[in-house]
């Protein structure tokens, strides 16, 4: 038969108290870590963000990175579609899922890994010829900012 004393009680708790308070600054000192070299691998190679901005406030993103677009996320009305949420890289379905939040990861990992197909950029001429309509927002910005450059032409002053 064991017999303790109060003393016994008080040795054992104070014992796994120091073992648990070792554990939560190992713990603690891990996260800082962790935390540290984050930091320092932004601060060498800093990671794009990847931001998604809603186009009409209902079912249309584009994925911005780098102050260009690289995707466009919409929602597909057919009827019987499982998968209604769709990833579109220059007019070209690449990818699609069930929620928005799978399509957002999809863009994001593949745009971290490079294997997300690339944008063809359109000069400012070859945007006046597509309906206005159609147009995405980086797009429009690129026409705001577009001055056609006169050819060499005399004018003669009347």
């Amino acid at each position: 038969m064991y017999h303790f004393t109060e003393a016994d009680f008080k040795l054992e708790s104070s014992a796994k108290r120091c073992i648990v308070e070792t554990v939560d600054e190992h713990i603690i000192a891990q996260a800082e870590l962790d935390a540290y070299i984050d930091a320092l691998a932004q601060a060498i190679a800093p990671e794009p963000e990847v931001q998604f901005i809603d186009l009409n406030g209902f079912y249309n993103y584009e994925a911005f990175a780098s102050g260009q677009t690289i995707a466009t996320i919409t929602y597909d009305c057919g009827d019987f579609v499982t998968q209604p949420w769709v990833v579109m890289v220059a007019e070209v379905e690449v990818h699609r899922a069930e929620t928005w939040a799978k399509c957002a990861h999809y863009i994001q990992w593949h745009y971290k890994q490079g294997t997300l197909p690339k944008l063809k950029t359109l000069s400012p001429e070859e945007l006046l010829d597509l309906p206005f309509d159609q147009l995405t927002h980086q797009e429009w910005e690129k026409l705001k900012a577009y001055k056609p450059q006169l050819e060499d032409v005399d004018f003669v002053a009347a």
